[in-house]
């Protein structure tokens, strides 16, 4: 890649990317719909609509625990999507648009009354709350078309964006619509229908997003924040499921290295050069990386809550029954943390023209195996959450002290800290 400078052993310390975008033009010539070379702060209403997703996450984690079986797992991965993809449609609007708007403030506060209801309907039987579930995500996809909407007239510039999500957004919307009125099959056939449109919407429209590009800073943070609430779902499970054991150590072993897990997924995630592909669509007009990097974090997200599942629920089950289906709560999300933390890793190499893989790489796709491995051999809870724990932390300790990681933090914060390409 033209521009590339190399440091030790032929990697890249400082990087120009190409202001251009894709069809030749500068970027920096097209104007954008927010300020987001400019400071933008997440506010105390961002933090409040951020924490509804605690209970949201909660009450996903337990439906599933409660009822750990194939078709119950197939309706918490759409309901976690839906979920997901809610709190993706509010954070993307305020990283594109700002978070002090009127139209912001009034969408994000009916959009909590929304997903108040819909935590509502997380655990109960569909038969019961499928209807409430379905209305619920209808009116908040009709409150984020109307925030769009809004925009028309006070962001010219980015109006044929504008008009695409709305458009998405409200067909997505009809589904969800009416999805409320059927049961069994043919609401998750609707379900799917409607997440298909919601998901394909952006990257449909990724051309006309460049009028409309996200703060490069604020969302990270807003992404960052949200792996912090899914985190925490894992010493919450932990928790719940030592208050069944006694307050012994040979009794809490599993729980320490459960907690001490979560503390090297955090360092793990956030050791990473976590905003490069949204600062190389600002730079270069990559929209396509930063889509696979939003993306790419709901997997993420999903595979710490199950995650949570299966260590909250291995300390608290005492019949060996269940000791099978609780291992493969943790095997499993393994498997999908490896591979979602590639896949960023990746994404953020190439589009700095860094080599992959790297050490830490490498290191990370070796827990994908043992991943493998924990979800066929016979071990119990403790050995289960110590196989998982060694993995984990030594993934973490190799990325925090690999040279690689640092360089592509240094290219991060020299893009980070100009308006212009380092």
């Amino acid at each position: 890649m033209p521009g590339l400078q190399d440091g030790p052993q032929g990697h890249p310390d400082s990087l120009q990317l190409d202001a251009r975008s894709p069809d030749g033009a500068p970027e920096g010539g097209a104007p954008e719909a927010g300020d987001s070379s400019g400071e933008q702060r997440v506010t105390w209403l961002e933090l409040f609509f951020d924490l509804i997703f605690v209970t949201a996450f909660d009450q996903l984690a337990k439906r599933l625990g409660d009822a750990p079986t194939g078709y119950n797992l197939l309706v918490f991965v759409l309901m976690f999507a839906a979920v997901w993809w809610a709190w993706a449609g509010n954070t993307t609007f305020a990283a594109r648009y700002g978070n002090d708007s009127r139209a912001y403030r009034l969408g994000t506060l009916v959009q909590l009354l929304t997903l108040g209801t819909l935590c509502l309907t997380l655990r109960g039987d569909l038969s019961d709350t499928g209807m409430a579930f379905g209305l619920a995500y209808t009116a908040n996809r009709l409150v984020l078309v109307a925030m769009y909407l809004l925009t028309l007239r006070s962001h010219p510039e980015g109006a044929a964006f504008a008009r695409g999500q709305a458009l998405g957004f409200g067909a997505a919307a009809v589904f969800w619509f009416a999805s409320a009125f059927l049961q069994g099959t043919a609401e998750l056939l609707a379900w799917g229908v409607a997440l298909a449109i919601d998901v394909l919407t952006p990257i449909l429209g990724r051309d006309r997003q460049r009028r409309a590009m996200p703060h490069q800073e604020h969302l990270p943070e807003r992404v960052g924040l949200l792996q912090i609430i899914a985190l925490g779902g894992i010493v919450t499970e932990v928790v719940a499921g030592s208050r069944q054991q006694e307050l012994r150590w040979a009794d809490q072993a599993p729980a320490f290295l459960a907690l001490l897990t979560a503390v090297a997924l955090w360092r793990l995630y956030f050791e990473q050069a976590r905003a490069l592909p949204v600062l190389a669509a600002h730079r270069a007009g990559r929209v396509g990386s930063l889509l696979a990097w939003l993306y790419g974090h709901l997997p993420f997200t999903l595979s710490i809550v199950m995650l949570a599942v299966g260590f909250g629920h291995g300390i608290a089950d005492e019949e060996s029954a269940r000791d099978a289906i609780d291992r493969q709560f943790v095997a499993w999300p393994l498997v999908l943390v490896s591979l979602t933390l590639l896949f960023l890793r990746w994404n953020a190499a190439r589009v700095t023209g860094h080599r992959f893989p790297d050490l830490s790489a490498v290191t990370i796709g070796l827990i994908a195996p043992v991943g493998v491995a924990i979800a066929f051999l016979p071990l119990g809870t403790l050995a289960t959450h110590a196989v998982a724990c060694a993995v984990i932390l030594l993934a973490a300790v190799v990325t925090a002290l690999d040279p690689s990681t640092r360089r592509l933090g240094k290219i991060e914060e020299a893009l980070g800290a100009s308006g212009t390409p380092v």
